[in-house]
């Protein structure tokens, strides 16, 4: 399943608005299959939260977001790079 980063631009939110849109995305994201969130980072001085997701497609993304009302402000697709997969040369062959 792809990977996806969302950058979410949320300026001036406070810790109860960031876990009340983590509980929407929770409860909505039962809706879709392929969907899985697996962990946020919120900046509050940046005002911007990070979320990686496994999901379908970059449009399945977009629309849960609309579904959970949080923003998606920029969707990527990428690639997971673990310290693991560099501790050898067999760990880095075997993946």
């Amino acid at each position: 399943m792809p990977l996806y980063k969302i950058r979410r631009d949320v300026p001036g939110a406070t810790r109860d608005e960031v876990d009340a849109s983590g509980f929407r995305a929770l409860i909505c994201g039962y809706e879709y299959e392929g969907l899985r969130w697996i962990r946020s980072y919120w900046d509050p001085g940046a005002g911007e939260l990070n979320c990686l997701y496994e999901a379908v497609d970059e449009e399945q993304i977009r629309d849960h977001a609309r579904r959970s009302r949080i923003p998606c402000d920029d969707v990527r697709e990428v690639v997971e790079l673990m310290p693991h997969l560099y501790a050898s040369p067999e760990a880095a062959k075997a993946n």
